[in-house]
């Protein structure tokens, strides 16, 4: 099952999650905010916030297009990463900043919501942040110095959709992709 990237929705988000943070945060907390959030609505709303790739890395999972483009990896889409430094800073050391608030009209009411809450869990995580992550997520997996991807209908499953519910959100997804791909 895959969901289509939005960056606006990216770039949106992890805005929201740094300003909770005071103006700057920490990539690990950002990517864990943010696949805790997409993953909680996927489960509630069967799609994620940001339509991100779901991956398992050796620190846990994380939303991998949104890492790229947080650490400014070459892996980045060009043209995204463009858009991103309008409003992310580029890496300064663990951490990036605001550079200014984009248009938060992408989010709803309620992914804003799932946002804020994931922060308040994330951000109040004792100990470390890749001990907490592979307990909290049973579809994290080891992948060995790599990543694997996650699908998002194992963690469907991994909550006890039926496979009718998970058919159902496979289907909608791809309609969705489809209807975006002409959009464009």
């Amino acid at each position: 099952m895959e969901f289509r990237f939005d960056i606006d929705k990216s770039i949106a988000a992890t805005a929201l999650v740094i300003q909770e943070a005071g103006g700057r945060y920490y990539l690990p907390h950002i990517v864990k905010t943010l696949y805790y959030a997409n993953r909680l609505f996927l489960v509630e709303y069967g799609r994620t916030i940001t339509g991100d790739r779901l991956v398992s890395m050796n620190m846990g999972p994380v939303v991998s297009q949104t890492y790229d483009l947080l650490k400014g990896s070459a892996a980045a889409d060009p043209s995204n990463l463009i858009k991103w430094r309008t409003f992310i800073s580029p890496r300064e050391g663990n951490s990036v900043r605001l550079i200014r608030p984009p248009d938060m009209k992408y989010l709803s009411v309620t992914e804003v919501e799932f946002l804020k809450n994931a922060y308040l869990v994330v951000s109040q995580v004792k100990g470390m942040l890749s001990d907490w992550s592979h307990k909290a997520f049973p579809e994290w997996s080891d992948p060995n110095g790599g990543s694997e991807d996650i699908d998002p209908a194992d963690i469907l499953r991994i909550e006890r959709k039926s496979p009718q519910e998970i058919a159902e959100i496979e289907d909608e997804a791809a309609c969705v992709n489809w209807l975006k791909s002409i959009a464009q």
